[in-house]
């Protein structure tokens, strides 16, 4: 496998993580906090928005400049 194939694996399993908690989240009886809940929690303080800013940069910068 190349480094390419690992990577994309890679952020497919980061993804399907992500909406295997956002549906567990959802749950009616559910400890686990949604996707919305956890940014507003980060963004709360000056540093989280500054690297939730810094973080759509990045992923900006490298996926969507080319």
């Amino acid at each position: 496998m190349s480094t390419r194939t690992v990577t994309m694996i890679g952020f497919v399993a980061v993804i399907a993580a992500l909406v295997a908690l956002e549906i567990l989240g959802r749950r009616k009886i559910a400890r686990i906090p949604t996707v919305s809940e956890w940014l507003g929690y980060v963004m709360r303080p000056r540093a989280g928005r500054a690297i939730v800013l810094a973080g759509w940069l990045w992923l900006g910068w490298h996926y969507f400049a080319r």
